[in-house]
C-alpha cells in the first residue's frame, strides 16, 4: 500500500478521527455509494476509503456539539400541551377500532 499511516494522520486531527472516517466511508461504499477514485478495490471498501482520503477526495473535520442550554431556556421553548391530547384521542380511536375487530373475529 503506497499510502502511509503518517501521511493519513496528517489529514485528520487524530488517529481515532481517521479510523472513524475510514469506517463510515467504507460503510457507505458497502451500501452502494460510488467511489470517488478510479483505482478502487471493489472487494475491499476499507482500502478504497483510505485511498479516497489519501487523494483528498474526502475531507475529515470534527463537528462540535451544540452548546448545552439551561433548563429554563428549554422550558421557554416547549410547545403548548395540546399534542398529548391529540395523541390520547388517536390512541382511544385505535383501541376502539381494535375492539370492534376482535368482536367481528369472535362472531366468525
Amino acid at each position: 500500500m503506497r499510502e502511509s499511516v503518517d501521511g493519513l494522520l496528517g489529514k485528520a486531527k487524530n488517529k481515532f478521527l481517521l479510523v472513524n472516517a475510514v469506517s463510515e466511508r467504507a460503510k457507505q461504499i458497502t451500501a452502494g455509494s460510488l467511489p470517488y477514485i478510479n483505482d478502487f478495490d471493489p472487494s475491499n471498501p476499507i482500502v478504497t476509503a483510505i485511498r479516497e482520503i489519501w487523494a483528498n477526495k474526502i475531507n475529515i473535520k470534527l463537528e462540535s456539539a451544540p452548546k448545552k442550554q439551561k433548563p429554563e431556556e428549554l422550558l421557554l421553548k416547549e410547545e403548548p400541551q395540546e399534542e398529548p391530547k391529540k395523541r390520547a384521542n388517536a390512541l382511544d380511536r385505535l383501541a376502539k377500532h381494535s375492539k370492534g375487530k376482535s368482536k367481528k373475529n369472535a362472531d366468525r
